[in-house]
């Protein structure tokens, strides 16, 4: 089974469970962490690709008319009825394929992936088709989980992260894989440095990133 195969039926088969698993397992930071990643997006029209059940579309909404995607039904579905339920109208759901995007060039005043950049096949891809839909002078914004730095922090960090976490995931999800599937795509991707040079290579400039709780997630920032 191919990588994008796997991670769509992955995910439709947890999408009833994932916000709320989402909330738990990252002690509810995960919401401080989508607020810093829309502070830097400018307003107009944002693209949040790979938005799951809608929260970062849902954040950046406050502010922006937002085009969330997605390449998984189950999760889409999740969204509309999210947006629907919280009447929240400049906030549209479709289907789309981070890596082949259907937008015109120049869309978007600025695009936005939330912990979704690990999980496409071609990440340099994915990077410069967010840069093509975005308009020149635009923000793509990046909020990735990281490996942290700093020993003591780190172990107490891996523990959970490769021991509690993929044990609480399973028993709640009632899926043993997806939550094994975190912490091993977490450890494969790209280290900061070769992260930032993935962005340059697909035509983003003044790339710069931000570290949050000790360097649990990372935030990158490329300008079109």
């Amino acid at each position: 089974m191919q990588k994008k195969e796997y991670i769509q039926k992955m995910f439709a088969g947890i999408s009833h469970r994932y916000d709320f698993l989402n909330h738990l397992l990252s002690l509810g930071r995960d919401r401080y962490w989508r607020r810093f990643a829309v502070s830097i997006l400018p307003s107009g029209l944002i693209l949040d690709i790979c938005s799951g059940t809608g929260d970062m579309a849902i954040q950046v909404s406050d502010r922006s008319r937002v085009i969330a995607s997605d390449f998984c039904p189950e999760m889409l579905a999740l969204c509309t009825q999210k947006m629907q339920k919280q009447k929240i109208d400049n906030v549209f759901c479709v289907q789309n394929d981070a890596e082949n995007l259907s937008f015109r060039d120049g869309a978007f005043d600025g695009a936005a992936v939330a912990f979704g950049i690990r999980n496409v096949d071609n990440i340099k891809k994915a990077l410069s088709e967010m840069r093509r839909v975005v308009k020149k002078g635009g923000k793509v914004v990046i909020l990735e989980f990281s490996q942290p730095d700093g020993r003591f922090f780190g172990s107490i960090y891996y523990l959970y992260f490769k021991k509690i976490l993929p044990v609480i995931g399973a028993a709640i999800s009632k899926k043993n894989g997806a939550y094994s599937y975190l912490p091993e795509s977490v450890m494969a991707f790209p280290k900061r440095n070769q992260f930032v040079e993935l962005m340059i290579r697909s035509g983003m400039k003044d790339i710069e990133f931000h570290d949050l709780t000790f360097g649990i997630v990372t935030v990158y920032v490329g300008r079109c």
